[in-house]
């Protein structure tokens, strides 16, 4: 709804003014498995973040085709509600910050590779209107093949997407 006001003056001289409501950021979120890019189920993703110290922030990205599978969950250990890049787990680091993936047959980690060099970017918070934008990078290496069959996924994405405090 936009309302304008005409203010007229002592003088007979006339200002308008108008108030529109606040323009809220495009929601999306993005998924590219190797490249290929998935549509995502919206519904069935969602963004968390636990209370008290330590925030834990929680990431799920469902494909649409596979709205019923639990498909990528990120998790990042120390959360701040600030603009700040999380890299994965590094050695001693005594952080959290995986990710796994399950949809249909495809079961994976990325605690299975050797090298785990994912990340969570997040670029804005909108904590009014609890709103995270950032990207993602997550690499899995498959855990339910024999380890000389499994295959490493990348997958990685960007988002505008609302949280949750839980």
């Amino acid at each position: 709804m936009r309302v304008s006001v005409l203010l007229v003056g002592v003088v007979g001289a006339g200002l308008l003014l108008s108030s529109a409501p606040p323009v809220r950021q495009a929601q999306y979120l993005t998924l590219r498995r190797n490249g290929a890019a998935l549509s995502t189920d919206s519904l069935s993703s969602r963004f968390e973040v636990s209370p008290g110290a330590g925030h834990v922030l929680t990431l799920t990205i469902v494909p649409a085709d596979a709205p019923d599978d639990p498909g990528l969950t990120i998790m990042v250990d120390e959360f701040k509600p600030v603009p700040q890049v999380y890299r994965f787990k590094e050695i001693l680091s005594g952080h959290i910050r995986e990710a796994s993936y399950r949809v249909g047959s495809v079961s994976a980690e990325s605690k299975a590779c050797a090298l785990n060099d994912g990340e969570v970017r997040v670029t804005a918070v909108d904590a009014e209107h609890h709103l995270l934008t950032g990207t993602y990078r997550a690499v899995l290496c498959q855990t339910n093949v024999a380890r000389s069959a499994a295959r490493r996924l990348v997958l990685e994405g960007s988002f505008s997407f609302p949280y949750e405090d839980r």
